[in-house]
């Protein structure tokens, strides 16, 4: 007896996404150069027919890989709550992002090569602009905004990364934990709420 379309779609999509995983996690244990579609198939328990039948290379497989990654932390912006203030919720989703950034800097810093390695010269801009239009498109939808039109919902978003960039990056020298990096994350977005107003001088 067929399966159900329902479960045949669902089994498609596990496979997808475990054959994507593997890629990554390969990819960032071994470099991708040292990774065969074979590899990435025996990973996830398929055959190279079956890698095939979803992917036509392993960078297609990596992309896959990331574009789950950039999904998650979308979803994670959509379930915040709706009467939340914008700025507030793009603190709680990026803030953890870039403390595990932080805190994994190996791992970080693998994924940054992978990312610039000219294998991905053709993938590179694709995926820093569909993570932009997704977070784009979700503030949007959360503020009332049209993406297309207005220029709020992206001023939102690049001011949002700039101020985690500014908080967890430090200054040429200087040496930061990440609790001086979370308090740092804090201000920063303190600040924006309070539209970048100057701080008076203690004691003024």
């Amino acid at each position: 007896m067929d399966e159900a379309p329902g479960l045949r779609e669902r089994k498609k999509a596990e496979t997808r996404s475990a054959l994507s995983q593997a890629a990554l996690s390969l990819a960032l244990a071994h470099g991708l150069d040292s990774v065969a579609a074979d590899d990435i198939a025996a990973a996830a328990n398929v055959s190279p027919r079956t890698f095939h039948n979803y992917f036509g290379s392993k960078e297609e497989a990596l992309v896959a890989g990331w574009r789950s990654m950039l999904q998650v932390y979308v979803d994670q912006l959509h379930a915040r709550p709706p009467e939340e203030p914008i700025l507030t919720s793009l603190e709680h989703v990026l803030g953890p992002i870039a403390a595990a950034a932080v805190s994994s800097r190996a791992e970080t810093a693998a994924h940054l090569e992978l990312l610039a390695s000219p294998a991905f010269a053709r993938y590179r801009g694709v995926l820093i602009d569909e993570a932009v239009r997704a977070f784009t498109d979700t503030v949007a939808a959360r503020t009332g905004t049209d993406p297309r039109t207005d220029i709020y919902p992206r001023l939102v978003i690049t001011t949002a990364v700039s101020a985690v960039v500014t908080a967890y990056e430090p200054l040429p020298g200087e040496k930061v934990d990440l609790a001086e990096q979370t308090r740092r994350l804090e201000e920063a977005f303190a600040l924006l709420r309070a539209g970048l107003a100057r701080p008076e001088a203690p004691g003024a």
